[in-house]
């Protein structure tokens, strides 16, 4: 029964000592520790009971908690701005993809409904091509269709 008592004893124990406690200094420059720390606030994890002692802060932001809040408010704005870069260097990316895409389809279409086609020369005078070359086109505009806009697309 001591057994018992002793297993549900450590048990319990231990589920308590896992548990994650931040410490963050409030805006009145006080230490507070809890589960949960507040939205906006810059928190460290401290870990308990012999496990590996928490990352001192720097001199400075221990000297001055206004400082390391204001530091963590500049490094996220400074992470939002990039994250709102990213997603308009995303959007820019899909756009010209999209332009490509159009592009391609659109070229493909004039092959296939195209009878007399021609390619200029460097002296600028046409070059008819021949059924053959016509298809052999139609077949690369076909697969660039494909590559950049997927080949489930419909034209």
């Amino acid at each position: 029964m001591k057994r018992v008592l002793l297993f549900a004893a450590l048990l319990g124990w231990s589920a308590i000592a896992s548990a994650t406690v931040y410490k963050w200094v409030n805006t009145k420059g006080e230490v507070q520790y809890g589960d949960t720390p507040p939205v906006g606030v810059h928190a460290v994890v401290v870990h308990l009971l012999g496990t590996t002692a928490a990352q001192p802060p720097p001199a400075s932001a221990a000297a001055n908690p206004a400082l390391s809040n204001a530091a963590f408010a500049a490094q996220a704005l400074a992470q939002a701005k990039a994250e709102r870069d990213r997603q308009a260097v995303d959007s820019d990316v899909a756009a010209a993809h999209q332009a490509q895409c159009a592009k391609a389809k659109q070229h493909y279409e004039d092959l296939i409904n195209g009878r007399h086609m021609y390619t200029q020369g460097p002296d600028g005078k046409r070059h008819y091509l021949s059924s053959a070359e016509i298809d052999a086109a139609r077949l690369d505009a076909k697969k660039q269709v494909d590559s950049l806009c997927g080949s489930g697309q419909s034209m």
